[in-house]
């Protein structure tokens, strides 16, 4: 969907350049949301759509109390929160959601300086390669005990050490270069001022928007790597579609979404297959579902709530597959597979799924990457698709 409304855009060539740490962003192909300060902020770890409208409201009633002199719901935008869903609400992690004291409409940076190419110090894969591939046979074993269990997505991280701290404005910029299509996103999650943490990424995959009754969801599952020859790229991308193991990874998240959609719209469109979406590294099947809200006040974060996690993150069942992967995965998630996005005043708005994604803190980095796991699934070629999607952030930071 379109960014909310206000005056026309910042231009794009230095529309990074003051991001200072605290601020946040969330953008849409070629238009983001930059946001400074924080008016009101809030992590609730249940019924967090009713504590969204709250904060919403406060927000409002701020906005028009103050003189305009000293009124910043910048660009003529209306109040909106940015914010993040953990990958578990159970967990450790708590949904976080800000108003931003001030907010700007910004460009798609234009063609940005290459990565500095920053040294690592130390690196350290969690699980390794032989853990997380015994991983995904353990996980294959459960798929053929269990007939219920129908899908598991496995995931490991990368932690970095770097010579030197992260540039996150050069780095945001060449994510949402890179990713021109897609969801870049960066928030601080911990910390105060300069040492603040942020969770970053570019991700390719809409979870929902709503703008009006309209609602759309672009569900991604089942993924190749990418090639430099246009012909290869070509026939990989047609394999790909016509794979039976993609196939399946991809229709069980198709249907999940459905299952959810379906009694909150008078009007639903589903197409009966999927279609190919392309990121700088990967092809993903891809399928957009599009229709009409049957009660106009559910909001954006409602819908986001109600999906969330898609089997794209977790698996199918919900419950046994979160159960599986809490036995099989040697780490909380966080907020890596949760959901990032926002929601206006008036209940529009958008969310994609946290994936492409990192943790920053000052020159330590943790990278996460997940695969989804069926029958025919190859714990070797699971692992070296997470490696592929990790490439996402370690092109920004000029790592490979």
């Amino acid at each position: 969907m379109d960014m909310p409304a206000g005056k026309p855009c910042d231009p794009g060539a230095d529309a990074l350049s003051g991001f200072l740490p605290g601020d946040s962003l969330f953008s849409t192909g070629g238009a983001g949301i930059h946001g400074r300060g924080c008016l009101l902020q809030a992590a609730p770890r249940e019924d967090v759509g009713a504590c969204a409208a709250h904060l919403l409201a406060q927000a409002a009633e701020l906005h028009a109390d103050a003189a305009p002199a000293t009124a910043c719901a910048a660009d003529g935008m209306r109040p909106l929160l940015l914010g993040l869903l953990p990958y578990d609400p159970a967990g450790p992690a708590s949904a976080q959601l800000r108003v931003p004291r001030c907010l700007r409409r910004i460009a798609a940076p234009l063609e940005p300086l290459a990565a500095p190419g920053a040294a690592i110090l130390q690196r350290r894969e969690h699980p390794d390669r032989d853990g997380y591939e015994r991983a995904v046979g353990a996980a294959l074993e459960r798929l053929g005990r269990d007939a219920s269990l129908r899908k598991l997505v496995l995931s490991r991280t990368l932690e970095l050490e770097l010579d030197r701290p992260l540039d996150l404005p050069g780095v945001l910029a060449r994510l949402w270069r890179a990713s021109p299509h897609g969801h870049t996103y960066a928030l601080p999650v911990s910390g105060i001022g300069a040492e603040q943490d942020y969770f970053l990424g570019a991700s390719p995959e809409l979870l929902v928007s709503r703008e009006g009754r309209r609602v759309r969801v672009h569900p991604l599952a089942g993924t190749a790597a990418r090639h430099p020859d246009a012909a290869e790229d070509a026939r990989i991308a047609q394999a790909l579609l016509a794979s039976p193991k993609d196939r399946l990874e991809h229709a069980v998240v198709v249907e999940a979404i459905e299952a959810v959609l379906r009694p909150l719209c008078r009007t639903l469109n589903v197409p009966a297959q999927p279609g190919l979406t392309s990121t700088a590294r990967l092809w993903h099947l891809g399928t957009l579902i599009e229709g009409e809200l049957a009660d106009p006040a559910i909001s954006a974060l409602d819908l986001a709530v109600a999906l969330h996690p898609t089997p794209a993150v977790c698996g199918l069942p919900t419950a046994d597959a979160r159960r599986a992967i809490a036995a099989l995965e040697p780490f909380e998630r966080g907020y890596f597979a949760g959901a990032v996005g926002w929601c206006d005043i008036a209940g529009d708005g958008a969310w994609a799924v946290a994936i492409r994604c990192a943790r920053a803190s000052g020159r330590r980095l943790t990278l996460s990457a997940g695969a989804g796991i069926v029958p025919g699934s190859v714990p070797e070629l699971e692992y070296r698709e997470t490696g592929n999607k990790l490439r996402t952030i370690l092109d920004a930071l000029g790592l490979h």
